[in-house]
C-alpha cells in the first residue's frame, strides 16, 4: 500500500499566516478609527465647556447665554483693534465664548488696522468710522451698534504710579459682556422699551445725579426713557412699556390716580418705590387695591454703638438703626433670579408692606415677596423720630422678618405654561436704595432693578450682567510653605523619578 506523504506546503502556510496577521492589524486600525470617530462625533455633538479661570472670567452670564441662544438670525462682530490696548485679550477671549454660546449664529473677525490695511479700509468705508478707533461692530440683518473700548473697560483714574511714569491708568474692571450683550439687545429687538418716569410729586428729576446710576444701567437694557406729567396729559402714552414712580413725596390728585388705575387695568406695568417720609394717601389705596398695603411704619432696630459723651470718653449708647438690612428669598427667583438668597443694605427711612392674600384670591392676584428684612428688625408704627429710643411693642409692631419689596401680577392663569398678557407691579418701600448714594452701600439694588424692570417688559429671560473684577493674583509664600516646596521640588519630585528608573533597571536586569 502506497504511503502518502504529503504535507502542506510551507510557503503557502506562511502566506496565510501573513494574511491572518495583516487582517487583524486591519481590523484593530479600523476598529481604532471608528472608535476615534465616535468620540469625535459624541464629542461634537455633546460639547461642554468649563470656565477654570480665576473668579470665572469668561463665563457668561445667564442673561447672555440666553440672549445668544435665542438668536433669530446670525450676528457678525468684527473687533477693530489695535492689539496694544490693554483689553484687547480680554474681549478677543470673551467673543470667542460668544461664538460657542451662540450655536453658530455669532460670527466674530479680528481686525488689526496695522497688519491688514486693506481690510481696514474696506470696514472704514462701509461702517463710516475713524482708523484710529478701537471699536467693536455688531451687524444684524443690516442694523450695526458700535461698542467703543472706552464702554468695556474701568480704569483706576487715581492711579498714581502710572500718573508719574507716564503710564496708561490701571485697569479695574472688564465690562465688556455688559457693554456687548446691551449692544446686541438694542440691535435684536423688534421694537425697543420706552419707560416713563412720573414727574411733579417731589420725584427725582430724571436728569439728576440722584439717579444718574439707575438711568444708565436702565437704559444698558435697550430701554428708552422719558419724563411723564399726569396733569398734563388725557392718558398714559400708548408706547409706554411701563410706569416708573420714583419716590413721590406728595400726593397724586384723584384725576392722575385714575389715568394710573386704568393704564394698569390695561395690561399696564408699574415700577413704584415709596418714600416713607412722603403723603401720598391716593397712591397708597391704589396699591391697597390691588393687595399690597404700605403700612406707614419705619423698619427699624435698636443697637448698642460707641459714642463719645460730653467729656469725650469713648462709651456704648443706644442708637437706632433706621437703614434696615434684608434678604431677597428663594422663592422671588422667578423674578429676582440669581439674586435669589442674596443679602442687601437699604439706604434710609423704610416702610413694611403687607401682603393681602384674601385680595389675591378674590381677585385673581399673584403677589411674591421680593425683600424681606432680617429678623432683628421690626415695623415700628409709631416712630417719633431720633430723639425718642423707640421699643417693640408686639401688640402694635409687626415683628421681622417683614416684607419691604413686592410683585403682584394680576390676570395670570394657574398654569404657568400658558402665557397671557397680564398687568405686573413691583413696589418698594424705600426710594433711597436705588440712589446713586444708596447704590454705593449696596450694589444689589443695581440688579434687582434691572431683574424687575426685565420682569416687568415680559424679559424674565435677561438678567443684569456684574463687571469683571481685575483682582492681582498673589502669591503669599510663609518659610514654612516655602520649606515645603523647596524639599517637592528639590527631594521629592527626584526622588520619584530616581525610584522609577531604578525600578525599571532591575526588571530589565532580572
Amino acid at each position: 500500500m502506497a504511503q502518502d506523504n504529503s504535507s502542506p506546503n510551507p510557503a503557502s502556510s506562511g502566506k496565510i499566516k501573513r494574511l491572518q496577521i495583516g487582517l487583524n492589524v486591519f481590523t484593530q486600525v479600523l476598529i481604532v478609527v471608528a472608535l476615534v470617530g465616535m468620540i469625535n462625533f459624541i464629542g461634537f455633538r455633546q460639547f461642554k465647556r468649563w470656565d477654570l479661570s480665576h473668579n470665572h472670567k469668561y463665563a457668561l452670564s445667564s442673561m447672555t447665554s440666553n440672549l445668544l441662544g435665542n438668536l433669530q438670525k446670525p450676528v457678525k462682530a468684527i473687533v477693530f483693534f489695535n492689539p496694544g490696548i490693554a483689553i484687547a485679550g480680554d474681549v478677543n477671549q470673551l467673543l470667542r465664548e460668544y461664538e460657542f454660546a451662540s450655536k453658530k449664529k455669532f460670527e466674530v473677525e479680528m481686525v488689526n488696522p496695522y497688519s491688514n490695511i486693506v481690510r481696514a479700509k474696506e470696514l472704514a468705508t462701509q461702517y463710516k468710522f475713524g482708523s484710529q478707533d478701537n471699536i467693536v461692530i455688531l451687524d444684524y440683518n443690516g442694523r450695526t451698534k458700535f461698542v467703543n473700548a472706552d464702554a468695556m473697560a474701568e480704569f483706576d483714574r487715581m492711579d498714581q504710579m502710572a500718573m508719574m511714569s507716564g503710564q496708561p491708568p490701571r485697569l479695574k474692571a472688564f465690562k465688556g459682556e455688559e457693554a456687548i450683550t446691551s449692544a446686541l439687545l438694542e440691535i435684536t429687538e423688534d421694537r425697543q422699551n420706552k419707560v416713563y418716569f412720573v414727574a411733579g410729586h417731589g420725584e427725582p428729576d430724571l436728569k439728576s445725579p440722584a439717579v444718574a446710576t439707575f438711568k444708565a444701567y436702565t437704559e444698558r437694557q435697550n430701554v428708552k426713557l422719558d419724563t411723564l406729567k399726569l396733569n398734563e396729559v388725557d392718558k398714559v402714552p400708548e408706547d409706554a412699556s411701563a410706569l416708573v414712580i420714583f419716590g413721590a413725596r406728595a400726593d397724586f390728585s384723584e384725576r392722575e390716580t385714575q389715568l394710573v388705575s386704568e393704564y394698569f387695568s390695561k395690561n399696564g406695568r408699574l415700577f413704584v418705590l415709596l418714600d416713607p417720609d412722603g403723603q401720598t394717601p391716593r397712591l397708597n389705596t391704589f396699591l391697597l387695591s390691588h393687595g399690597i398695603t404700605p403700612t406707614n411704619d419705619r423698619v427699624i432696630r435698636t443697637a448698642r454703638v460707641p459714642a463719645r459723651d460730653e467729656n469725650q470718653q469713648l462709651s456704648l449708647v443706644t442708637a437706632v438703626l433706621l437703614s434696615p438690612s434684608g434678604t431677597i428669598p428663594e422663592r422671588s427667583r422667578p423674578i429676582t433670579k440669581d439674586l435669589a438668597g442674596v443679602d442687601t443694605a437699604m439706604l434710609g427711612a423704610t416702610q413694611s408692606l403687607q401682603i393681602d392674600q384674601a385680595r389675591a384670591q378674590t381677585e385673581n392676584l399673584r403677589i411674591l415677596p421680593l425683600i424681606e428684612s432680617s429678623k432683628a428688625f421690626w415695623g415700628e408704627t409709631e416712630y417719633k423720630g431720633a430723639k425718642e429710643t423707640p421699643f417693640f411693642d408686639p401688640k402694635k409692631d409687626p415683628q421681622g422678618p417683614v416684607t419691604i419689596a413686592a410683585a403682584v401680577e394680576k390676570g395670570a392663569l394657574a398654569d404657568a405654561r400658558v402665557k397671557v398678557e397680564t398687568s405686573r407691579l413691583i413696589a418698594v418701600g424705600n426710594a433711597g436704595w436705588l440712589t446713586d448714594e444708596g447704590l454705593r452701600q449696596a450694589e444689589v439694588g443695581v440688579d434687582f432693578a434691572v431683574n424687575s424692570l426685565n420682569w416687568l417688559l415680559n424679559r424674565e429671560q435677561l438678567i443684569g450682567i456684574p463687571p469683571k473684577t481685575k483682582e492681582p493674583v498673589r502669591l503669599d509664600l510663609n518659610e514654612s510653605k516655602l520649606s515645603k516646596l523647596a524639599f517637592t521640588v528639590i527631594v521629592l519630585i527626584p526622588g520619584i523619578v530616581a525610584a522609577l528608573g531604578l525600578g525599571v533597571w532591575l526588571v530589565r536586569r532580572s
